[in-house]
C-alpha cells in the first residue's frame, strides 16, 4: 500500500479489517507486533470475531488492550450445542461493554 500522499491519514479512505481472528493461538508469539504494525500501516479499525465461548472470551480481553479493536461476540452455528441459558446470558452481558457487538 502506498502512502506517498498520506491519503489514508487524511480521512479519504478508512481501512477496516471486518473479520479477524487475532485471538487465535497462532498469533500468540507476535500478536502485539502484528496488531501495532497493522495500525501503523493504516488499518484504522479491526473487528475480531468470537466463534465459540473460548474465542469470545479472548476477543473481549483483546478489545480491552487495543483501542482500535472491536469484538463480535457469539457462537458459530456448529458450536451452538455448548450454549445454555447461563452462557447465553453471559454473551448478552458482553454486548453492554464498549466496542463489543453481537
Amino acid at each position: 500500500m502506498s502512502n506517498e500522499n498520506g491519503w489514508y491519514k487524511k480521512g479519504i479512505i478508512m481501512i477496516i479489517d471486518t473479520h479477524a481472528h487475532y485471538d487465535d493461538e497462532a498469533f500468540n508469539e507476535d500478536r502485539d507486533a502484528l496488531l501495532q504494525g497493522m495500525k501503523e500501516a493504516g488499518v484504522e479499525e479491526i473487528v475480531n470475531i468470537g466463534a465459540d465461548l473460548a474465542s469470545t472470551k479472548t476477543t473481549v480481553e483483546l478489545v480491552k488492550q487495543y483501542d482500535f479493536l472491536y469484538g463480535a461476540v457469539g457462537v458459530h452455528p456448529s458450536n451452538v450445542k455448548e450454549l445454555n441459558e447461563e452462557k447465553f446470558a453471559w454473551l448478552s452481558e458482553q454486548c453492554a461493554k464498549e466496542r463489543i457487538v453481537m
